[in-house]
């Protein structure tokens, strides 16, 4: 699989500049600590006056432009201008992730907090961002608490929001649909067959996208995984390491990793799988009761395995390895757009559309990527079992069916023939003087003589025909669609030709001939009845002599008649 074209568009795409657009906000202020004797002349409470640090030397002037946006903030307080003229205005906090953000709109006022595992948020909009509705253009007091990453603020009308929110929505929901639809589809696959490998994947981009739910907060508004608010960021911690545990199982079997590297494979599955699992253990155990811990050790670990994922892969891909090249083109993207979203968002850099949606669009992508590979992967095991199966049925030495082959082809031509209603006809062939030409020429000289009536016999087929061999020097030819008198013509036409081109074979004259049995089906025939009935027939041309056909049927046994050797008398 050829993936030059996956890192031309994947480079086109990242390089592609950040368009700054207007945040609402003509300045920030922090709200600065003061020495305790002046805040003990102030009155107490969250939002008691302080002094307050200017951002970018900027004055407060009342004619300033808005700034170009979004503004980041970080843990402490903060003092926000609006801009004017905005209907409706609204202070939109994105990607609050773990921060508790208080706001408030009018001195005196009520403070209004909210986080994003809140269940009572307003339900008008999506969990994409906190949104705090505003009373016109007076200054805003915010306080940021438990954040880990910048927040990027913007000041923006109702309308404005509503219409970008509802863009959001889709576009999340479309990429969580196509990866959800893929993910089911093979979840049933398992169901039916029994693989564990599509139980694995089926688990892992389950968990990968409850994981994108839960870090964009729309899994806290979806009925039945609502009740994970409980956990907050604890909860998507869990999700994440346990997701990133089941991908590295899938990835080891899906691309068969123990045998293709299987040193980097012990390396991977101590770094993806067991330290991961002691992590979470740690992380559910009282102590210690801060876990601040966690994600610095769950980051360096998930770096690990990426790292070993990609050196695996890459490995198993130069040996060959087909399902190793599907798996390296559907996780590269999706570890780069996540690991570049994550980066710009914990250095406060503005996320951009195609980043913030790019990281669902991607999952979307690798789970029909992996679905594809699995069925390549179905596709190779089935093949490698008809192969199997087909030597397992088949005569070495001649190429056509074993005893065991011919009968369960057989099998089936009569419970055709009892569906469809159409004729079925058996010839049962046996080469005459075998044993006297193995004693004068020897064992792999017969050989040859059994490989050269095989080539004749071939030459006759039909559609649906199939030729096998019983055991020494007899073989069945079972003919699809052809009642008992074309089957006598087929057979002496065969018997002639065996006749005259098998006089000689490798330029020694043995004058080779052979004795065919014909018996065409009745209604109550079985595999060994049918059998049976040509064998009989068979034997009594031997009786009258060999080197003819003799016809068995319902009614009796009796010899070719001489109309069918002259249709084969007319063949050249």
């Amino acid at each position: 699989m050829r993936l030059g074209w996956w890192w031309i568009l994947l480079g086109t795409v990242l390089t592609q500049p950040v368009v700054a657009q207007e945040s609402g906000i003509v300045r920030v202020d922090r709200i600065l600590p003061v020495v305790a004797a002046q805040q003990a002349d102030q009155s107490a409470g969250l939002f008691s006056e302080r002094e307050f640090q200017v951002r970018d030397g900027r004055t407060g002037s009342a004619d300033l432009a808005p700034m170009p946006g979004p503004h980041v903030l970080g843990n402490g307080e903060w003092r926000l201008q609006p801009a004017d003229g905005l209907e409706s205005p609204l202070l939109v906090v994105y990607h609050p992730y773990s921060a508790r953000v208080t706001v408030l709109t009018r001195p005196g006022g009520t403070p209004v907090s909210h986080r994003l595992f809140d269940p009572d948020l307003d339900p008008r909009y999506s969990r994409h961002a906190l949104v705090f509705p505003l009373r016109g253009d007076d200054p805003i007091y915010v306080k940021v608490e438990d954040a880990r990453y910048p927040l990027h603020v913007r000041v923006e009308s109702r309308a404005e929001h509503a219409a970008s929110d509802l863009h959001h929505t889709r576009l999340l929901m479309m990429a969580m649909g196509v990866a959800l639809g893929v993910s089911l589809t093979v979840l049933l696959f398992w169901v039916m067959l029994r693989e564990r490998v599509y139980l694995l994947y089926a688990g892992s981009m389950l968990a990968q996208m409850l994981y994108v739910l839960c870090s964009y907060g729309e899994a806290y508004a979806l009925p039945g995984v609502r009740v994970l608010w409980h956990f907050g960021a604890v909860g998507i911690w869990y999700i994440a390491t346990l997701a990133t545990m089941l991908t590295t199982t899938l990835m080891i079997e899906y691309a068969d990793l123990r045998q293709q590297t299987p040193r980097l494979t012990r390396w991977l599955r101590w770094s993806g799988i067991r330290l991961p699992a002691v992590a979470l253990m740690a992380l559910l155990l009282p102590w210690p009761a801060r876990k601040e811990w966690f994600p610095d050790v769950g980051n360096v670990l998930f770096l690990l395995t990426h790292a070993l994922s990609v050196l695996s892969l890459a490995l198993a891909w130069r040996k060959g390895s087909r399902h190793a090249a599907y798996f390296l083109a559907a996780w590269v993207p999706l570890m780069v757009f996540g690991t570049w979203r994550a980066v710009q968002i914990s250095l406060g850099m503005p996320v951009e559309d195609w980043l913030d949606y790019g990281y669902p669009f991607v999952l979307g992508y690798a789970s029909v990527v992996m679905a594809l590979g699995l069925a390549d992967r179905m596709l190779t095991f089935r093949r490698e079992r008809d192969t199997a199966k087909e030597h397992a049925e088949r005569d070495a030495l001649t190429g056509v069916l074993n005893r065991g082959g011919i009968e369960y082809r057989l099998d089936w031509a009569i419970l055709e023939r009892r569906r469809e209603h159409i004729p079925l006809s058996l010839l049962f062939i046996d080469l005459d003087v075998f044993k006297q030409i193995n004693d004068r020429h020897g064992h792999a000289f017969g050989d040859h003589c059994l490989r050269a009536v095989t080539r004749v016999i071939s030459e006759e087929f039909q559609y649906g025909d199939q030729l096998g061999r019983l055991g020494g020097e007899e073989f069945v030819l079972v003919l699809t669609g052809v009642d008992g008198v074309a089957a006598a013509a087929l057979a002496e036409r065969v018997r002639l030709k065996i006749e005259r081109r098998c006089a000689r074979v490798d330029g020694i004259e043995v004058d080779l001939t052979v004795s065919i049995g014909v018996a065409e089906c009745t209604a109550e025939d079985t595999v060994a009845s049918l059998i049976k009935r040509a064998d009989e027939a068979m034997y009594r041309a031997k009786r009258a002599g060999g080197n003819q056909v003799v016809v068995e049927d319902a009614a009796g046994v009796g010899p070719a008649p001489m109309t069918t050797r002259w249709v084969a008398d007319t063949d050249t």
